[in-house]
């Protein structure tokens, strides 16, 4: 089957699908815009039927049996949540974003040319995005000011800040860099040179972000990555070759963030700040807000205190010391504490064993069958929950949707690309 022969509405999903991630960097609203209209397109699809046995299918797996167990433990909390509404709002969404991306993988898998397609809107709307962001954190700031306010204004202005407004497009890096990289391979061509001249673009707008979530989540791809590809070669000379340079990007990555963050001011320990990482490593502020959050989370340590809803909770809106924070944020910037304070710790063991599993079935199943869409959802994976442990709320929509998306483009691409 060529593009030619592909239905209209399966190349308009795959489109909008493949566009969505990068836009963005124009801001959530825009991110948003492709994604309701290739929702509305594919569950009126005319074959959602065989989609819905598939979604079935899946879950009856093991997999699907421990998404089911990690929902059905996250409901307790519901009863003691301050805003239950808030709460359940944010519960309905993963089933239902989780749903829709098995709708999406169903499609794209039994239409390997829609995918193609798909991965190529990626390459092409990432490429874009990238370049308009690397322009706006070097040398052209009013471009970012225009497209999120429509109005060219004259920098800098104050509470104009492109690194802090850019920051959730670079932590986007840790997801899509692994699709890009297998995307671009499997399409070969001039795409493989597009995909690693925007993954290269990525790179830099993590740094110039300072993003070092995404840089610990980029470590953590490396080093799972690298592992595997000495597991399935099994060559002595390229192993170690491959091992000294990743001890080398570790130790230069440790000794940067020392250099840069170790003459930062930091508060007396009398003043209630936490450190017990070193605070070079991990910020004082995020390990002070770890520790409260857990103090919280203790005060109903099974089953919760409400999902979403950790700021909202008494004693949050202390403030740190020193610091114009509160002491619990919108966030606990720690995806584990922060379903663990919200769900309990039988919600945040569901949760943690689901992912670990997930991340050993994938692993497994790439060293068996050497299928590099495999490697590339694990990768996927690690980035996203490696990342997250440092970042983004857990229940961000945007930042799950974000995550479910890459890993439909790689569960659908088991199947062979045509390279048209």
């Amino acid at each position: 089957m060529t593009i030619s022969a592909i239905p209209p509405t399966a190349k308009l999903i795959a489109v909008l699908t493949g566009i969505a991630v990068p836009w963005l960097v124009f801001g959530r609203v825009i991110m948003a815009l492709p994604l309701i209209l290739a929702v509305l397109l594919l569950v009126w699809f005319p074959e959602r039927r065989q989609y819905w046995r598939a979604l079935l299918g899946q879950v009856r797996t093991p997999i699907g049996m421990m998404v089911l167990v990690t929902l059905a433990l996250w409901l307790p909390s519901m009863v003691v949540s301050p805003q239950p509404l808030r709460s359940m709002e944010a519960w309905v969404r993963v089933p239902v974003f989780i749903g829709l991306i098995f709708f999406l993988a169903a499609m794209l898998s039994e239409r390997q040319e829609a995918l193609a397609l798909a991965l190529k809107a990626l390459i092409v709307t990432g490429a874009i995005a990238t370049l308009f962001a690397l322009f706006s954190l070097t040398f052209l700031p009013e471009v970012l000011s225009f497209v999120r306010s429509w109005v060219w204004i004259d920098l800098p202005y104050p509470g104009f800040r492109p690194r802090d407004i850019l920051k959730p497009y670079a932590a986007l890096t840790v997801l899509m860099a692994p699709v890009l990289v297998w995307g671009g391979w499997r399409l070969g061509g001039h795409w493989r040179s597009l995909a690693a001249v925007t993954v290269i673009g990525l790179f830099g707008v993590v740094l110039l972000t300072n993003n070092r979530s995404a840089i610990a989540g980029l470590l953590a791809i490396a080093v799972v990555g690298a592992g595997l590809m000495m597991c399935v070669r099994r060559n002595l000379a390229v192993n170690m070759a491959v091992g000294v340079v990743l001890f080398s990007i570790i130790l230069a990555v440790l000794l940067w963030l020392h250099d840069t963050r170790l003459t930062l001011p930091l508060p007396t320990i009398l003043e209630g700040i936490v450190t017990i990482l070193p605070r070079w490593l991990i910020d004082y502020q995020r390990q002070t807000i770890w520790v409260h959050a857990i103090d919280i989370g203790m005060r109903s340590p099974w089953f919760g205190n409400g999902i979403n809803v950790i700021n909202f909770l008494p004693g949050a809106d202390l403030k740190l010391p020193n610091n114009n924070l509160n002491v619990i944020p919108a966030h606990p910037h720690n995806w584990l504490v922060e379903v663990f304070t919200e769900t309990g710790a039988l919600g945040a063991f569901a949760l943690l064993t689901l992912v670990i599993t997930l991340c050993l079935k994938l692993s497994g199943d790439f060293l068996k069958s050497g299928n590099t869409a495999l490697l590339a959802a694990l990768l996927v994976n690690v980035g996203y929950w490696s990342s997250g442990l440092f970042s983004f709320s857990f229940w961000s929509a945007w930042w799950q949707v974000s995550f479910l998306l890459m890993m439909a483009f790689c569960l659908a691409g088991r199947a062979r690309l045509d390279q048209d």
